[in-house]
């Protein structure tokens, strides 16, 4: 893979968040947060335009004369303020346009999805985190073991590309997978749903299911100035996430709170009573998750219960 493709491929990922979060302010009719992401839109979407169209050969699905009516087309609708029309030149071609690209370069490179180095920065950062809310034999241990991608996969655990270029994460259940996130637009479904939690005047937002982290940095980004903190029982997620989700930027974040609770027992003495300034949230995803890891563990202690009998 070229290091173009490579920089085109990140930055779609980047301007397929920005445009879905003006697309979904213009249909709230919230002009001026819509506006302030079009400024992004233009420079990347230009960047976008320009690469493929420099790039014919490896893009011949895509015409030229398409991208530039596109193009024309959205600028036209901005300049007369037709904010409707806007977002649906955005939504239906623009957005439809950077999840074909994203599908094309996945078929045709050998797009590595994981990184040692990465993935070991970001354990050692999340380590940091998760050892100053205590529990710290849980997480050295956790992080001692390495990952073993044949094991997660025989326990029914898998990772695999969305649409828009993010990974997303299932976990097997007795009743069949549950994906933690989207294989459409991670950035989106991530947007909507911390939006949905927003509370006027709460300041400590509890979360229950850290996934991949794609809620939670959204969280953080909309709630501005609130503590976030989150609750994840699951170790083989948070290592999951540290390998394959870019999330080095909110475990920096001095406001995210990270919990390692593998017995549930934490979250359950801290949402006993929240105070008027504190909400709960739920990752339902996680939730199921944690189901069956619960079910996993009281099959395994029947098949020793059999066993020994």
């Amino acid at each position: 893979m070229t290091e173009q493709i490579r920089k085109l491929f990140r930055t779609n990922i980047e301007l397929l968040e920005i445009t879905d979060k003006a697309i979904l302010c213009f249909r709230e009719q919230k002009l001026a947060e819509a506006l302030e992401f079009m400024p992004q839109v233009s420079e990347k979407m230009r960047y976008v335009i320009d690469g493929i169209i420099s790039d014919k050969e490896y893009f011949e699905l895509v015409s030229t004369e398409s991208l530039t009516e596109m193009l024309e087309g959205i600028l036209e609708a901005g300049h007369h303020m037709d904010y409707v029309l806007l977002a649906d030149l955005l939504e239906l071609q623009l957005s439809t346009l950077l999840c074909n690209v994203q599908e094309l370069i996945m078929k045709k490179e050998d797009f590595p999805a994981f990184s040692e180095e990465v993935y070991q920065e970001q354990c050692e950062q999340m380590a940091v985190l998760l050892q100053k809310e205590g529990g710290k034999e849980a997480v050295e241990k956790l992080f001692s073991e390495p990952l073993n991608p044949q094991q997660l996969m025989e326990e029914g655990y898998r990772v695999e590309f969305a649409s828009c270029g993010l990974m997303t994460a299932a976990v097997g259940t007795k009743e069949g997978p549950v994906y933690l996130h989207t294989n459409y637009k991670v950035s989106r479904e991530a947007f909507l749903l911390a939006k949905s939690w927003l509370e006027k005047g709460k300041k400590t937002y509890l979360v229950h299911g850290f996934g991949l982290g794609y809620h939670v940095a959204e969280l953080l980004c909309q709630t501005k100035d609130a503590v976030v903190e989150v609750y994840e029982s699951n170790g083989k997620i948070l290592k999951l996430a540290c390998a394959f989700a870019p999330i080095a930027g909110i475990l920096a974040n001095e406001r995210l709170r990270l919990v390692y609770d593998p017995t549930g027992m934490v979250w359950e003495g801290r949402t006993g009573k929240l105070s008027p300034e504190e909400k709960l949230c739920i990752h339902v995803p996680s939730m199921r998750a944690d189901l069956r890891e619960t079910y996993m563990a009281e099959e395994k202690k029947e098949s020793k219960e059999e066993a020994g009998a």
